[in-house]
């Protein structure tokens, strides 16, 4: 039987836990992971525009444009425009975004860190130092 490529297994892994998440952010908190990760890319980054956002998300502009209404409707995220750039629109986290992302993401790493803490033979320090690296090595590669 041939050896399961790294690759394969990351994006496995990645996909199930995206697929979890999910789940778990509908049933608890009325989102789902799509938009928890739109709320994050926000608040990674003070006013960040529609355009640095798209990257972020590997969608387009009018993806981005399309789906904010949503946020801005239920108070999640606002919208602004600097004095001179009437073209550029602003987008930030209020305080209920904030709040929102906050709990979401520490429900999220409680709820696989219990999952992982409760398998034997997985070793979390090790398992993140290990990802942290393989990352590095990728995007130092890319550079």
């Amino acid at each position: 039987m041939a050896e399961i490529r790294i690759s394969f297994l990351l994006n496995d892994l990645v996909r199930e836990m995206n697929s979890q998440a999910d789940g778990l952010l509908r049933k608890n908190f009325r989102i789902t992971y799509s938009q928890f990760v739109f709320l994050l890319c926000i608040g990674d980054t003070e006013d960040v525009d529609v355009t640095r956002l798209a990257l972020a998300l590997g969608v387009t502009k009018g993806a981005v444009s399309k789906r904010l209404g949503w946020f801005v409707n239920r108070n999640f995220v606002a919208t602004h425009q600097l004095e001179g750039d009437a073209k550029r629109v602003l987008i930030s986290l209020t305080k209920d975004g904030a709040a929102l992302a906050e709990a979401a993401g520490n429900f999220l790493e409680k709820e696989f860190l219990q999952v992982i803490s409760n398998s034997p033979g997985l070793d979390q320090d090790l398992l993140r130092t290990e990802l942290g690296k393989m990352l590095g090595v990728l995007i130092r590669k890319k550079t």
